[in-house]
């Protein structure tokens, strides 16, 4: 294992600067609607005797199965839903039940009617979000999107957001089956041309959310199912007038960052918020209450912590937050296409778009629109992911990419990599400079997203899990900036920079930013090191499991060998190590 001491680089973690919640890689498919796991065909048949209809058995977790596990099933009337299934589409009654593959947070299945129709049913699990909000925010953001913005999204037939009279016992959404193929069957497989369809038509789907902007921050509902009048008008539409529709009104946010981590638990401020201010004071009281009343600093897989290396504390967390607070108002964008919001889908990889399977260019199904929010479009994943870029920084200046000056004389295998390099670069630089050309506000959110302010603004977020390392070494940057943020250079009397840190505390920062860079190195390491058998997101298939555990429990014990020197030592690593049951 290298211990290598980290460059001092405060930006060099670009995970930590990606909108959130952040994307999540897969080595397994957690897509819920390409595989089947579990199918049950018959005219009448008593379903809820299939316990795998109710558990999560896509995979299994490294990191506290038992909750993991817990956290992941609901337990309902499958006989009942099934019935509503069925009489959503007027057919007399469901003959087959199949089980897609779970989901993190859902879990769905296909219904098949005595008629031969098909529907999707999905069921959230408890991690899922704040109940009733949550599926009632996705029903009402899946028919705006479909019925007012013209996104090819499932039609819902039926739904309940309330388990108090629910007969089926559990949350659920009835939608329209997408007669489509997964664009990741077919995307690999395309040519450039190809390529340039497909996101042209995405493209357009974004416009159309870019131009929608709310003058609320939040998430979408019908108006009926909460307790407050709509507004006199919903969103500015693309022409800039007001679009009024009564159906729909905006209520308390459902982004994941407001559930995960017991957040769920927290007596804080949800929204809906009149201003991008009110909106970002409202995290910063979210994160701080997360560290005051919540048990314990949640474990972290991505960077590991303990003797040696950073040891994070409520007292560190807390610090980060109050600075960040003093500065809030100042870190904010003045231009107007900045500080409006916006409802947009962050997850939109190669699972979750359908395409014809005919003409697979084309488009016929966007899925996943649980925990939508109107948020600022610097907030949202701009860049599709489904686009998986992962070469060297795209510039400003958007040029063509060359192959590398070597390419001829590399290897037949380094050939095929830089070939691929390349071909993903060439199809992003097309993507920023379609976004620059036909969506100026599209492209100012990337352009402020680079800045330290944004940078700043996207870690304090998460702060409750990790990042305060982060955002105290980029206030030490700030201080150098403060000058030329929008919000100081605009106003009419320049406050002064409230940054200010003794040489002492300056050496801590550092130190510390050191030790959280070190703990994400060697995390780092071991990924590698493991290959296939890493647990992205705490998880891997039911085959790896033994082997994944195995290979944790070799690179714990060569890591205790380098940083274990007492037994406070000892006692310390374990309260950090992630990987325990």
């Amino acid at each position: 294992m290298s211990w290598k001491t980290p460059t001092r680089a405060y930006c060099s973690i670009s995970i930590l600067f990606a909108p959130l919640p952040w994307p999540i890689k897969r080595h397994f498919n957690l897509n819920p609607f390409t595989l089947s796991m579990s199918t049950m065909l018959s005219p009448q048949k008593d379903w809820n005797g299939n316990d795998n209809f109710f558990n999560f058995t896509r995979a299994r977790f490294v990191t506290d199965e038992a909750k993991q596990m817990a956290i992941r099933r609901v337990q309902f009337n499958m006989n009942e839903l099934a019935q509503i299934a069925a009489k959503s589409i007027g057919a007399s009654h469901c003959v087959g039940i199949e089980k897609c593959p779970d989901g993190l947070y859902n879990k769905a299945y296909i219904f098949t009617m005595d008629n031969g129709h098909q529907v999707i049913g999905k069921v959230p699990n408890p991690n899922a979000g704040v109940p009733h909000h949550t599926t009632a925010s996705e029903v009402a953001t899946m028919d705006f999107m479909r019925t007012v913005l013209g996104v090819p999204v499932p039609a819902v037939h039926a739904s309940n957001s309330r388990v108090e009279s629910s007969p089926v016992g559990a949350e659920f959404i009835i939608m329209e089956k997408v007669p489509g193929i997964p664009l990741r069957k077919v995307w690999g497989s395309f040519k450039s041309t190809d390529k340039l369809k497909v996101f042209l038509q995405v493209f357009r789907y974004q416009q159309a959310w870019a131009t929608a902007s709310f003058d609320q921050f939040g998430s979408l509902y019908y108006a009926e199912d909460l307790e407050r009048l709509p507004s006199d008008h919903l969103f500015i539409d693309s022409k800039g007038s007001p679009g009024s529709n009564s159906k729909f009104t905006v209520g308390p946010a459902v982004g994941r960052e407001w559930f995960d981590e017991d957040r769920g638990a927290i007596d804080c401020d949800r929204g809906p918020w009149k201003s991008l201010l009110e909106y970002r004071k409202a995290i910063a009281a979210r994160e701080i209450a997360a560290v005051k009343t919540l048990r314990r600093i949640p474990d972290q897989i991505m960077m590991l912590c303990g003797p040696k290396l950073y040891e994070p504390t409520a007292t560190k967390k807390l610090e980060a937050l109050r600075y960040y607070l003093r500065i809030l108002e100042f870190l904010l964008p003045t231009d107007p296409q900045l500080t409006s919001g916006h409802l947009w889908h962050n997850d939109l990889h190669d699972e979750n778009i359908f395409v014809d399977p005919e003409d697979a260019t084309q488009i016929c199904g966007i899925i996943d629109w649980q925990s939508t929010q109107i948020s600022p479009l610097f907030d949202h994943s701009v860049d599709p992911s489904f686009l998986t870029y992962e070469g060297p920084e795209v510039g400003d200046n958007l040029d063509i990419p060359e192959l590398p000056d070597n390419y001829d004389s590399l290897p037949a295998d380094e050939k095929r990599a830089a070939m691929k390099i390349h071909h993903d670069h060439c199809v992003m630089v097309a993507w920023r400079r379609l976004v620059r050309k036909k969506s100026p506000a599209q492209y100012n959110a990337l352009q402020f997203r680079k800045t330290t302010a944004a940078k700043i603004l996207t870690i304090s977020r998460r702060i409750f899990e990790m990042g305060e390392t982060h955002l105290m070494a980029l206030l030490l940057e700030l201080r150098e900036e403060w000058k030329d943020l929008p919000a100081v250079r605009e106003s009419q009397n320049p406050p002064p920079s409230p940054l200010h840190f003794s040489e002492e505390h300056i050496d801590q920062i550092e130190r510390d930013l050191g030790a959280s860079l070190k703990g994400m190195d060697i995390t780092s390491e071991i990924e590698a090191r493991l290959g296939n058998l890493w647990p992205e997101n705490g998880a891997v298939g039911h085959e790896q499991y033994e082997d994944t555990k195995a290979a944790l429990i070799e690179q714990k014990k060569e890591l205790m060998s380098h940083t274990v020197r007492s037994e406070e030592d000892r006692v310390l690593f374990e309260r950090f190590w992630p990987f325990k049951d």
